[in-house]
């Protein structure tokens, strides 16, 4: 599975790498592409917020300096909406919400923004039968960068 890494923003060119299931990375954002694209991430498996990436890279090993803020999996997830006085608010996934005051859509899209940032994503309503302030399940698959 894909993943995404997050890093501490530090005034460095690079905020966000994408890196596949055996830990190369694919895409960087939002500059120094070309430096990084290849590099392999060894500690892949064990890595969480707070940890530092270490790599090879053209047989030379590492460490990335800036600290890593998240290591969110590239994988599609599921969202209810509920409708409150408010709104439309979305469940919480992986520490992140959004709402919306006019669109269940809008709030879905919001969140989709906040937990795969530079990805276009495919929003998919899935079919849901409205209960009490539940108004609807959806599905955001990461499609790929922006």
């Amino acid at each position: 599975m894909k993943t995404l890494i997050h890093f501490k923003d530090s005034g460095q060119d690079f905020l966000r790498w994408a890196v596949d299931e055996n830990g190369t990375v694919i895409d960087c954002w939002p500059f120094q592409a070309d430096v990084w694209k290849g590099l392999k991430v060894t500690n892949l498996a064990k890595l969480k917020v707070g940890g530092v990436v270490e790599y090879n890279h053209h047989g030379r090993s590492g460490c990335i300096s800036h600290l890593v803020t998240g290591v969110v999996p590239l994988a599609p997830v599921e969202v209810s909406v509920r409708l409150d006085g408010d709104g439309y608010a979305t469940n919480t996934v992986r520490g992140k919400r959004a709402s919306c005051t006019y669109d269940a859509s809008l709030a879905v899209e919001r969140l989709g923004d906040k937990l795969f940032p530079g990805y276009h994503l495919i929003i998919e309503r899935l079919p849901c039968t409205a209960v009490g302030r539940l108004y609807g399940k959806w599905r955001i698959e990461p499609a790929g960068a922006i």
